[in-house]
């Protein structure tokens, strides 16, 4: 009854598609280690923009480089952007370290022995638990996608306004001489990155969602053939 209710389903193919979900599960716990620390990083990224802000008006406030010509200044004031650089990296690296935490592969050895083992795991998954796990771990995802992608955005603002106006010294002997061109390519650029970003995780969070959903239903159909 058993391997009518599979038939659609190799055993091989069974036990790649429950490694599949069991890998996805893992990932997820690494998720909700996003949302759990989404604040801490938010707050270490904002920290830092807000420090380069305050050092940008303090310069400019104070004047201090005001003894330098036009070209020393502008390549004086660049370095600036290493703040928020350094925020972000350092962000990114705190959620990494707390991820790396997370035991995964723990099912892998039972998993090994083959198509048996592969139905126990999936008759000792709690299906209800799993789905809000994932629910719960697709907004940290999320939500630490578009942290980073607005972080970026900031830094990108520096960095092409510093090639634009090398350009422009370059061509023309002066900065400045794009006015605001540097926040509307690096809007554009941050467009794009999101747009990119948030569809590829979109698309492995419903992926997740269609193989939880099918391996539920064969779950279900093997609990039938059994009774």
């Amino acid at each position: 009854m058993a391997e009518k209710s599979v038939s659609s389903l190799s055993e091989e193919n069974v036990v790649k598609k429950v490694a599949e979900l069991m890998e996805t599960l893992d990932e997820i716990k690494k998720y909700n280690i996003l949302e759990k620390y989404l604040k801490k990083f938010t707050i270490i990224v904002i920290t830092s923009i807000a420090i380069c802000i305050a050092v940008n008006l303090t310069i400019s406030f104070f004047g201090l480089l005001n003894a330098y010509n036009e070209l020393d200044r502008f390549f004086l004031n660049f370095p600036i952007v290493l703040i928020p650089s350094v925020g972000v990296l350092a962000g990114i690296l705190f959620v990494r370290s707390k991820m790396k935490k997370v035991k995964t592969g723990e099912w892998k050895k039972e998993l090994s022995k083959g198509f048996p083992s592969a139905l126990k795991l999936l008759s000792e998954i709690d299906w209800d638990n799993s789905f809000d796990v994932v629910s719960s771990g697709r907004v940290g995802y999320v939500l630490y996608g578009l942290v980073k992608g607005a972080a970026y955005g900031f830094i990108f603002f520096f960095i092409i306004g510093f090639v634009l106006n090398l350009i422009t010294y370059l061509t023309l002997h002066r900065t400045g001489a794009l006015g605001y061109a540097s926040f509307h390519f690096s809007f554009l650029s941050i467009i794009v990155y999101l747009r990119y970003d948030l569809s590829k995780r979109f698309n492995e969070i419903r992926a997740i969602d269609k193989l939880q959903c099918e391996l539920r239903r064969l779950n279900d159909e093997l609990r039938s053939a059994e009774l």
